[in-house]
């Protein structure tokens, strides 16, 4: 198309190219009703869905540092816990310990008074025995001083005088023993 135009309107198409064109305000006509299109009817539900999606990642930052907070204060909570777990467990066992001595004391008690309960009852046995010893051997000793005496007095004695022998024998016997 150059070739058919001459050089003269050659010179009057560049000009023109500095002046706007009817396809430049087309063009321009179209741009605004396409950014007019995309302003009314697609940028409201983009907004709308950014910002639906800006709420939902606030409210789970939010949710995040509540959640952050809790896990914080339960651990608090387990540790306070723990420590009065461990407080709990020192007393029972001091508690224990302490029962421990005192059955340990109270056992050793019970023993000692067993032992000198044995040790009285033992004595006393002893003593019986002693005194019956005493006195069988008094009534032989008696025995034997009126056998004695028979035959030094060369006569019978009668049982009363015999017993009141005896018994002289045994009391003599005996204040000369516990003398000793």
């Amino acid at each position: 198309m150059l070739g058919v135009i001459g050089p003269a309107a050659h010179t009057m198409v560049a000009s023109l190219f500095l002046l706007p064109n009817f396809t430049f305000v087309l063009e321009l006509i179209a741009f605004l009703l396409v950014l007019g299109f995309i302003a009314k009817y697609v940028l409201p539900p983009l907004r709308k869905a950014m910002s639906e999606r800006e709420g939902s990642i606030r409210n789970a930052i939010q949710a995040a540092e509540e959640a952050r907070r809790e896990a914080g204060e339960l651990a608090q909570q387990r540790r306070e816990a723990l420590e009065a777990a461990r407080n709990e467990a020192r007393q029972i066992v001091d508690q224990a310990s302490q029962l421990a001595d005192q059955m340990r004391e109270e056992g050793r008690r019970r023993g000692q008074d067993e032992y000198e309960r044995l040790v009285a009852s033992a004595q006393s046995e002893i003593e019986l025995e002693r005194q019956r010893a005493r006195d069988e051997v008094m009534n032989q000793v008696g025995d034997l001083v009126l056998r004695a005496a028979e035959r030094v007095v060369g006569a019978g004695l009668d049982d009363e005088r015999h017993r009141a022998l005896v018994d002289e024998a045994i009391a003599a016997a005996q204040s000369s023993g516990n003398g000793a």
